[in-house]
């Protein structure tokens, strides 16, 4: 489309201001470049049709010929620079450089900064002047995943006539870097402004995160948390780990994890069961042992870091809805809950409220960038209230959701082969030790909770992993 318009605004442009025949051998041949204006590469030899492979570089970069474009960091020529072409013709061959752009009279164009850029999308624009009578019959954007885009790449057309505009571009690859810069028309040609580039935002819920950045600590370090509690599903013909599909869904008594069969889907874990043999006789999700906990975890005083790093759930197993890779995730130390829950600045003031989430009491933590027009909640850091303070329904919890919330849920515990407190309590674990028979956690309930409580080290508890944020 961009085309066919450009076509009709560009008859009245000139014929060819000059022409310069070069010989290129073949090998490696030095080429000027004889315009006094710059223009990219395939219009500069559109007289000419390269070989797949063939080179050409400069003090500045190179470019490709490959499945029938150019690629590389050289996009154009430049006045004044000296290029290298590497022909990979058997015989000489000539070309004659292609027509220079014709003047474009006095358009200015500048490029904005991008702005509100996202997984997908990014807002863009830049200004487009004439300093004379000459007429700027479009103007936008263009962009590219190489340095140099032009309205031959992606473009959006935003209106005619001189002055700012922004558009919004959408449709973009997650975790990206993108070029982008302003254009403006005339009958005499088109202007760009300058290049700027933005890297899209990784789209944390294709490794199952919250889209919700949380600072853990006050060299301001940020996470992203799981989009469930932990689960071990050994029910399956081969036992494997995921994410619970809601925030607040929790097994409870019902699928037989209040045994020792390792044979059944567990939510509730003794500390540093993550499967990995740590030196002690119980690390497996399914161990129920009763009696001391220096039988559970890293013997003596260690934490699930280090040395001793893959007793941690997160670091040893890969989570199949969680990117499916081990040494992705990890457990909160007892510092970092006691840092998201009680220590660190957010721009709404909110770090968490109680709260019932579909039916199911639990305590909510909400991302450092929480804004209050998102959703109203009521005792907002209190800790001595009830967790009916706040009703969400399902439908509503999407809203928060969207908005990077986390809901931990009452999960009730596990003491031997018994499941006690479900829904009235919550115990998630950390991966700090206490001594070697007990470790931290985080204890949720009405009318107070403890984020950096301790407990046996056999008692099985919660788990909630956490994923670090770039």
């Amino acid at each position: 489309m961009l085309a066919s318009l450009l076509a009709m605004a560009l008859m009245s442009m000139s014929a060819k201001a000059q022409e310069v025949t070069i010989d290129l051998l073949p090998g490696w041949t030095w080429i000027s470049y004889p315009n006094a204006v710059v223009m990219d590469i395939a219009s500069a030899l559109d007289d000419f049709v390269p070989m797949e492979g063939d080179f050409i570089k400069s003090q500045f970069g190179f470019s490709e010929y490959r499945n029938g474009q150019w690629s590389g960091s050289l996009q154009q020529f430049t006045p004044g620079v000296g290029y290298k072409y590497y022909s990979n013709r058997t015989e000489l061959v000539s070309f004659v450089f292609g027509t220079p752009p014709a003047p474009v009279g006095s358009l200015s164009v500048t490029t904005s900064e991008p702005t509100d850029i996202t997984e997908t999308t990014v807002s863009c624009g830049g200004s487009a002047v004439s300093n004379d009578s000459t007429v700027i019959l479009m103007k936008g954007v263009c962009w590219a995943t190489h340095p140099q885009p032009t309205t031959d790449d992606s473009y959006m057309v935003n209106e005619s006539g001189p002055g700012d505009f922004t558009s919004e571009i959408t449709g973009l690859t997650p975790n990206t870097v993108y070029y982008v810069r302003a254009f403006a028309t005339s009958v005499k040609g088109t202007v760009y402004g300058e290049v700027m580039s933005f890297t899209t935002l990784e789209d944390v819920g294709s490794f199952g995160a919250i889209n919700g950045k949380f600072t853990i600590n006050e060299a301001g370090d940020q996470v992203y948390f799981s989009k469930g509690n932990l689960q071990y599903i050994g029910s399956a013909s081969t036992p494997y780990w995921k994410f619970a599909e809601n925030q607040w869904d929790c097994l409870g008594t019902t699928t037989g994890q209040n045994s020792s069969d390792q044979n059944v889907d567990r939510d509730l874990f003794g500390w540093g069961t993550s499967g990995w043999n740590c030196g002690n006789s119980c690390y497996h999700p399914w161990d129920t042992f009763n009696s001391t906990g220096a039988s559970y975890g890293p013997a003596g005083s260690n934490n699930l870091t280090g040395t001793y790093a893959n007793a941690d759930w997160g670091v040893y197993n890969p989570i199949s809805n969680g990117g499916d890779q081990s040494n992705q995730w990890r457990t909160p130390t007892k510092n970092e809950w006691g840092y998201v829950f009680n220590t660190r600045t957010t721009d709404s003031g909110i770090r968490y409220a109680k709260a019932t989430v579909n039916d199911v009491n639990g305590v909510i933590l909400l991302p450092d960038d929480w804004d209050t027009v998102y959703y109203a909640l009521n005792d907002t850091n209190t800790n001595e209230t009830s967790f009916s303070s706040n009703t969400i329904t399902a439908v509503e919890w999407n809203t928060l959701e969207q908005h990077g919330a986390v809901f931990l849920p009452a999960t009730g515990y596990r003491f031997g082969t018994s499941v006690k407190n479900v829904g009235s309590h919550g115990y998630y674990w950390s991966s700090s030790f206490v001594n070697s028979n007990y470790a931290y956690g985080v204890y949720l309930l009405e009318p107070n909770f403890n984020p950096q409580d301790c407990s046996n080290r056999t008692y099985g508890r919660g788990v909630r992993l956490v994923h670090v944020a770039e």
